[in-house]
C-alpha cells in the first residue's frame, strides 16, 4: 500500500511531512527511505540544516510538478523550468547539491 506522507528530519531538529513523490526525486532520501524499518518511520538528515532541506524539498516539489500538466493539458516548458533553476541555485549550493 502506498506510505500517505514521509518525514524527513533535519539536523536541527525540524521535520517536514513530504509526499513520496517527492521524497524520491532525491536519490539520497530515497535510499534513507528503503533503508527504513518501517514505514512510518522519520528519515533522519543528520549533515542538513532545516533551511537547507526546505531548500531540497521546493526543488523536488518543482521537479515533480514541473512534469505535470497544467489546466491547458501542457507542461512546464524547458525554458520556464530552466528559468526557475537558475533563480534557485543563487543560494549557498554546496549542501544542497550533497542531497539533489
Amino acid at each position: 500500500h502506498e506510505v500517505s506522507k514521509v518525514t524527513l528530519k533535519s539536523l536541527d531538529d525540524e521535520t517536514f511531512e513530504v509526499d513520496p513523490e517527492v521524497a524520491n526525486m532525491s536519490e539520497t532520501i530515497k535510499n534513507l527511505i528503503e533503508d527504513a524499518a518501517t514505514e512510518n518511520d522519520v528519515i533522519p538528515l543528520p549533515n542538513v540544516t532545516g533551511k537547507d532541506l526546505s531548500k531540497v524539498i521546493d526543488y523536488c516539489k518543482f521537479k515533480v510538478n514541473a512534469k505535470k500538466t497544467n489546466g491547458d493539458g501542457a507542461t512546464m516548458s524547458e525554458e520556464e523550468v530552466k528559468a526557475w533553476e537558475n533563480d534557485f541555485v543563487k543560494v549557498d549550493q554546496g549542501p544542497l547539491f550533497q542531497l539533489i
